[in-house]
């Protein structure tokens, strides 16, 4: 049975840091291919005087779209909630105040949520960067927020009006919006944020397009880093303890463990109803932060603002019309970024750098790798069934630090990644035509210093240095690679398909 179709008895082993790569085979076998510079993140500093049921069955169908349509209609002309300030205050409800948000909440006070106003204050003038929007446009904007620890204070005050949907943590419709409590100061900031996105694009973009986008968008604009007075929005968190109860790259891990991971169309095509789990929240964050860091999709995906008022399906429509000659490459990086999805994915540095393949003549041909990239095209094109021999020359920098790790091509056994030591020099065969299942780049085989390799299929020889997804701007140098055509006693070499 070929191991990359859907099968009725998908393998689900569990998903660790570390990930062999016959395990990805196993893991991936639920997904079809189809004919697929970090984004820096915007920054402003303070003035110093200042589970689930499967998403598939929530793909968007004609009565969905027409009620996302509706919800879209209604939240639009909602009339905001008036707020007798001396009534909620009775109920125990305190104001907090900013220049573009004021909130009413019964949290206690503290630091991390006095300071709301402040972050969000700062984060205004950011999505206006983003969506260029000019500054002076802003000068009057406001949101009321209601902020929610005990529930039945704010129903008793009469600022949960009986005609709000369900909603999971937050809601943001006309002027308002509504946010739960949470168990940390991150994660209650990031509710606010991406309430805060929801009601921007609203006022300034005058809609917010299909569901995968709005949600997407938000979440992507309200992941953030606030310290020292510094806020950055549409940040790559560095590790888990930046974001405590975020939990997006945690959800993407485990989905994909459990042969649960959606290709990049299906996200697109989650209606309002699937966002009642947080599974479409993380998988929406994850195709806003992959099309908008990677450079060859970043600028398509921030036009899509100007379609932001367009229907869900039109609004998909179009942004699939831009892509159509770039699906292949497209499904190829997604899935390399799902499969290696963790903290500190660099964008630019995974991007691959794709090019068609030359025939290689009697004498060969040479290639020289950059240790600081993922997947390089070496133009090199290999025959299917016929032998050859790869060899490799030089040393790199996989670890800048005191002393720095120095490597060959068969890498350093002093830490591994993904089951092979860092620094090793892996290689894949891309084939001239998409196939079902997974990527090539996703079973990759070892080169190491030295190869004989006869491919089964013909296609464009592809190369890496072993390295974490947010490893590759610590390393420097170069390796040459040296390929010829070898003798018939070189052995048939399916490593290629997943092996060693």
């Amino acid at each position: 049975m070929n191991p990359f179709v859907i099968s009725t008895n998908p393998c689900r082993p569990v998903r660790s840091r570390i990930l062999v790569q016959r395990s990805i085979v196993c893991l991936m076998g639920a997904w079809i291919s189809a004919v697929g510079a970090v984004r820096p993140a915007l920054q402003a500093q303070e003035p110093e005087t200042k589970r689930n049921s499967p998403l598939a069955e929530l793909l968007l169908g004609e009565s969905a779209a027409s009620a996302e349509a509706d919800a879209w209609t209604a939240s639009a002309a909602a009339e905001p909630v008036e707020v007798d300030e001396a009534k909620v205050a009775a109920h125990g409800i305190r104001k907090l105040t900013g220049k573009h948000v004021e909130i009413f909440t019964d949290i206690p006070k503290s630091s991390g949520v006095d300071q709301i106003p402040r972050v969000f204050d700062l984060a205004v003038p950011l999505w206006a960067k983003y969506f260029a929007i000019k500054p002076s446009n802003l000068q009057g904007w406001k949101l009321t927020g209601f902020l929610i620890d005990d529930k039945g204070k704010f129903e008793k005050a009469g600022l949960l009006p009986a005609d709000l949907p369900p909603f999971i943590n937050g809601y943001q419709r006309s002027t308002n919006f509504w946010a739960y409590n949470q168990p940390s100061d991150y994660y209650r900031r990031h509710l606010v944020l991406h309430e805060g996105v929801h009601g921007f694009m609203r006022q300034f973009l005058g809609g917010a397009g299909a569901s995968w986008y709005s949600e997407g968008i938000a979440e992507l604009l309200a992941t953030h880093k606030w310290e020292f007075g510094n806020l950055l929005v549409g940040y790559m968190p560095k590790d888990k303890t930046e974001v405590p109860y975020w939990g997006r790259i945690k959800i993407i891990q485990d989905e994909f463990a459990a042969s649960r991971a959606l290709m990049i169309r299906e996200v697109m095509r989650l209606d309002t109803r699937a966002f009642l789990q947080n599974d479409a929240y993380a998988w929406s964050w994850a195709v806003a932060a992959f099309l908008d860091g990677h450079p060859n999709y970043r600028g398509k995906f921030r036009r899509l603002r100007e379609k932001a008022r367009l229907s869900g399906e039109q609004f998909t429509a179009e942004f699939e019309k831009q892509i159509v000659g770039q699906l292949r490459e497209l499904d190829e990086q997604w899935q390399l970024f799902v499969v290696g999805a963790d903290y500190g994915y660099d964008f630019a540095r995974n991007a691959v750098s794709y090019s068609a393949g030359r025939p290689l003549t009697s004498q060969g041909g040479s290639f020289d790798l950059l240790a600081n990239r993922g997947w390089q095209s070496t133009g090199l094109y290999l025959e299917g069934g016929k032998p050859y021999l790869i060899t490799t020359e030089g040393k790199y920098v996989v670890r800048k630090q005191e002393p720095a790790w120095v490597s060959q091509a068969n890498g350093i056994s002093i830490e591994y990644v993904n089951g092979r030591p860092i620094g090793m020099l892996l290689g894949c065969v891309r084939p001239d035509e998409p196939r079902p299942g997974v990527a090539s780049m996703n079973a990759p085989f070892t080169v190491g210093v030295s190869r004989a390799l006869t491919p089964s299929a013909s296609g464009t020889l592809y190369l890496k240095v072993n390295d974490s997804v947010g490893g590759y701007a610590d390393n420097d140098g170069q390796v040459t690679i040296t390929v010829k055509p070898a003798g018939a006693s070189v052995s048939r070499d399916k490593a290629q398909e997943g092996g060693q």
